[in-house]
């Protein structure tokens, strides 16, 4: 190998389209078997070797995009929402309205006002998860991005895509399908489940249900008591925000799907949400969600490549 040849420069230039982790860990390499297949007196790289490695460049980006796993404490916590999403819909639907549901899950079906043809939802929203609990994790996510895009299409047929509560769901689905494809799905989830941490989540579940509606909301207290004592179980979950499992899940499960209600909820600010057209509704109700799921992306990401430096400055 001639090191600093023109040769060498015009391959290193080429190399500079890979991954920086890439080129850390495999650039001198490379260098090395293309120098050493080169002609005697060659100068310049072949076209079918620019052709080779930007076609490397390539692959090595998708991989470093669709295959760079987060940190572990990422994993734990898309591990956790890929066994949460379900239920969490489910608990949500029991304190609103399965009916509605079932018509969202198939467009020009009439609302089912009796049992059990308002259950039939259910086993539909649950079998990703179930999937992923027998260990199927690619069929879940499979089924997990067929059931998002199923409902996209039949709340387009049924001219809903303009409610925002349709909006939370779909992104909700879709943080599902994201958690099981980049985890190791709801198998490590229920491993990650302890007394400490169902003793943590009780405040958030009581909270929750009485939110949704789901325990009886008239008590024989007055009203301002019962307000209170919601407030108090509430801010008894408050905990679980200090760990940083308990902050990732609420971004997750919690900040990425609400803020699809952001622009809805400007009403009192003056901003005409319902009458926005087709095309401005949507960009309102679906960039606040799409912009904080690339942060957290970043965030990922950022994490991902600054733990081999943290690594080495510990050793």
């Amino acid at each position: 190998m001639i090191a600093g040849t023109p040769l060498e420069r015009r391959y290193r230039r080429l190399l500079a389209w890979y991954p920086p982790q890439h080129r850390a860990t495999f650039g001198e390499e490379m260098i090395g078997v293309l120098l050493a297949a080169a002609r005697d007196g060659q100068r310049r790289p072949g076209v079918a070797d620019i052709a080779d490695l930007l076609r490397g460049a390539v692959r090595a980006w998708m991989r470093a995009a669709v295959a760079g796993a987060p940190d572990r404490r990422w994993q734990e916590a898309l591990s956790a929402s890929s066994m949460l999403a379900a239920p969490l819909m489910i608990v949500l639907l029991l304190g609103q309205d399965l009916g509605w549901m079932s018509s969202l899950l198939w467009h020009s079906a009439s609302q089912p006002s009796a049992m059990p043809a308002l259950l039939w939802p259910l086993p539909v929203l649950l079998l990703p998860l179930a999937l992923g609990v027998l260990g199927s994790r690619r069929l879940a996510t499979a089924a997990a991005l067929v059931l998002t895009v199923w409902v996209a299409v039949q709340a387009a047929l049924g001219q809903r895509l303009q409610e925002p509560r349709v909006a939370g769901y779909l992104v909700l689905l879709g943080v599902q399908a994201v958690a099981l494809a980049f985890s190791p799905g709801p198998r490590r989830g229920l491993e990650l489940v302890s007394r400490r941490s169902i003793v943590v989540a009780i405040p958030w579940i009581a909270t929750a249900a009485y939110a949704g509606a789901i325990v009886p909301t008239h008590y024989p207290v007055p009203l301002a008591v019962a307000e209170l004592g919601v407030c108090v179980v509430a801010v008894a979950g408050l905990p679980a925000l200090a760990t940083p499992a308990g902050r990732r899940l609420v971004v997750l499960l919690v900040i990425i799907p609400g803020s699809t209600f952001l622009t809805p909820l400007l009403t009192f600010a003056g901003v005409r949400f319902y009458s926005m057209g087709f095309a401005a509704s949507q960009f309102a109700l679906y960039l606040p969600p799409v912009f904080l799921a690339g942060v957290t992306a970043m965030v990922v990401r950022r994490t991902d490549r600054g733990r081999p430096a943290e690594a080495t400055a510990a050793s």
